[in-house]
């Protein structure tokens, strides 16, 4: 599902002209740092879930919808705050237990964002980089993902999930 999840992101983002700048695939629910100008996040998010659908549903030999509610988006308000989700987003696998450092969880932009694999062309990881500074930008978010999850930041998106929990 993770793979058809990843495939899914490479095609609604560039067709939408929404801008990823993060993700995270886990069991049974994603996270996505997006960037709208044209305020199309909904019709991005639509395409993305349909197209999702459709593909697992051929797969299984059903039919019917894989996900419960609408999305859920938190606006970001400052670049302190766009590093600060790009970091929640990347150690929710260590925080979920999954694994014991973020750029170990496969389905997910953090090897990108350390430079562990190639950056695909709809991901856009410069955004947050550049707010690290012009040396050492890869090194500085490694220490930062190495810190765990505080209080505040847990509490601003713990009970937050950018889209609603599969049904299977």
């Amino acid at each position: 599902d993770r793979q058809v999840s990843y495939h899914c992101l490479a095609a609604a983002m560039p067709r939408s002209g929404v801008q990823l700048h993060g993700y995270c695939l886990l069991d049974n629910h994603f996270h996505l740092l997006l960037f709208s100008e044209s305020g199309r996040l909904s019709d991005a998010m639509r395409f993305l879930g349909g197209r999702f659908t459709q593909r697992i549903n051929y797969r299984d030999g059903r039919d019917g919808p894989l996900f419960r509610g609408r999305f859920t988006s938190v606006p970001v308000k400052s670049d302190a705050h766009l590093v600060e989700a790009s970091r929640y987003i990347h150690r929710n696998p260590v925080e979920a237990g999954l694994v014991p450092e973020p750029w170990q969880w496969p389905w997910s932009s953090a090897q990108a964002y350390l430079g562990l694999t190639r950056t695909p062309a709809w991901l856009h990881t410069e955004a947050v980089l550049e707010m690290l500074g012009p040396q050492n930008a890869r090194q500085r978010y490694r220490e930062l993902l190495g810190e765990r999850i505080g209080v505040a930041t847990e509490a601003g998106y713990g009970e937050i999930v950018l889209w609603g929990q599969t049904r299977r």
